[in-house]
């Protein structure tokens, strides 16, 4: 009698093996968080030391007899002022505040909803603890946009604990009436000055029109000139 042939079976992977699979990504994904949260964290620390290097007032850096004041009134979410934090600001803050020629001056003027009133508070209760440069720095390094949850509440208190804050304290102070009251007043101050949009800003005491982001550093060296420096 002829022997049947045995049909092939597919062996299905075991229930140990996909247990010992997913544990294994569990754990490379805990790992990249905490890499992750590492890096962050070591990048607060370097934003802190970095800021420690310069005389600070509130929002201004750099010192307050320098002979060329800059000040812009700016939002936290808007795309243009993000992208002159790191094309104006921090070139500005390098070249021009580090050798004590120029004070630079961050003014709150959240237009453009809920989570920039919310990151400006934030930005304040900073100040108040005097981590303001970094906190500011760290919010824009975020970058976001359209009130999406970049700066949310808790995101907010996430940051102020990696950039060294005390968390618990900045919490308290984040929706406090000091901190509505004053990023409200410096919005207010703004909209007195006839402002319509961010980033503006001043040297001097003077608006400047940019046209390109160059202009800026054109403007800066004339009331250097002026002041004989």
């Amino acid at each position: 009698m002829a022997k049947k042939k045995s049909k092939s079976r597919k062996q299905q992977p075991s229930m140990g093996l996909i247990i010992g699979v997913a544990v294994v990504l569990v754990a490379l994904l805990i790992g990249a968080q905490q890499w992750w949260n590492h890096r962050q964290f070591q990048n607060s620390i370097r934003a802190a030391s970095y800021y420690e290097q310069f005389p600070t007032e509130g929002t201004r850096i750099g010192r307050a007899d320098a002979p060329v004041q800059v000040v812009e009134y700016f939002d936290f979410q808007c795309p243009h002022c993000q992208t002159a934090s790191d094309r104006i600001v921090k070139p500005l803050i390098e070249q021009y505040v580090a050798e004590g020629s120029v004070a630079f001056t961050y003014r709150f003027f959240p237009i453009l909803g809920p989570e920039s009133v919310l990151a400006a508070q934030g930005a304040y209760c900073a100040m108040d603890m005097g981590m303001f440069g970094p906190y500011q720095d760290y919010l824009f390094a975020k970058k976001g946009l359209g009130n999406r949850g970049t700066y949310s509440r808790n995101n907010l208190i996430a940051y102020a604990r990696e950039v060294g804050l005390d968390a618990n304290a900045f919490a308290e102070c984040l929706e406090s009436d000091r901190a509505v009251q004053y990023v409200r007043a410096a919005h207010d101050q703004a909209v007195r000055l006839g402002l319509i949009g961010t980033p503006t800003f001043f040297v001097n005491g003077q608006p400047v029109s940019l046209s390109s982001w160059e202009d800026m550093f054109r403007v800066v060296e004339q009331a250097l000139a002026a002041a004989g420096r």
